[in-house]
């Protein structure tokens, strides 16, 4: 059974259990399109569905958040990418969660740096805001109020859901305007750092260098999540990596 085979089991389980609901319905829950899963279903996807697609329908149609859990609940080759994908969140039990519709907010980018500002141990102010995106921003921080994904703790904003785990491809699509927040003026400072390298390498030295990547990933969090380091200062780290190439035949479901 292929990753597609076996989550096109899952979604014709899923519509076989809720007969009410629709192509178009589930797509909006999900947020994958409903010519995908159109697609999905006929059998006509080419290639392994990428990780964040799969993880919009699992969290759908299991209704679990929590993402060390959601990516242990399924086995077959699904389970085996997610976990492979995801392994940092099983292995050390974070309490990271994956919502839809939190996901669907935070495609705008503004929306995105409040949140993440106010999802810091200390969240962030109006004043903040205010002084970073101007009446805009102010007006972002009024809807996510509204909708009741961020909350006002006297001076103090506060996102509600503090660990999340945003859509990959959302992510990506902020990574721009995030890394315009890096300032090589203040290297002397001693609070930034860069650096960037590359090499023509082979599959294991590929593995070799992820795993080195995941393990320092581990060690990161934990730092951040200590309240022997808990301080005032909004920091940030990327950690990324791929290969200064296109794959020929990608799959369909990205």
């Amino acid at each position: 059974m292929t990753q597609c085979e076996q989550l096109k089991d899952i979604v014709e389980s899923y519509f076989e259990k809720h007969p009410n609901v629709s192509i178009n319905g589930l797509a909006m829950r999900s947020g994958v399109g409903a010519s995908t899963l159109r697609r999905l279903l006929s059998s006509s996807i080419k290639g392994d569905p990428a990780p964040h697609t799969v993880l919009n329908i699992l969290s759908t149609v299991t209704k679990e958040k929590k993402l060390s859990k959601l990516v242990k609940m399924i086995d077959g080759p699904v389970g085996e990418m997610l976990q492979d994908t995801f392994s940092h969140f099983i292995e050390s039990e974070t309490p990271h969660t994956y919502d839809n519709d939190l996901n669907e907010v935070l495609r705008d980018q503004m929306s995105y740096f409040i949140y993440k500002l106010a999802a810091n141990r200390k969240g962030t102010t109006k004043l903040f805001v205010s002084e970073m995106y101007g009446k805009v921003g102010l007006e972002r921080l009024t809807n996510m109020l509204t909708l009741g994904i961020l909350t006002s703790k006297e001076d103090e904003i506060h996102a509600t859901q503090k660990d999340f785990s945003l859509d990959v491809e959302i992510a990506a699509g902020h990574l721009p305007e995030l890394v315009k927040f890096y300032k090589p003026s203040q290297i002397s400072r001693g609070q930034n750092l860069f650096y960037t390298m590359s090499e023509t390498l082979n599959e294991e030295g590929i593995q070799k260098i992820k795993t080195v990547q995941k393990d320092a990933i581990k060690k990161i969090y934990d730092i951040m999540r200590s309240p022997f380091y808990e301080g005032t200062i909004p920091f940030f780290t990327l950690d990324m990596s791929d290969t200064l190439s296109f794959e020929a035949e990608a799959g369909e479901l990205q």
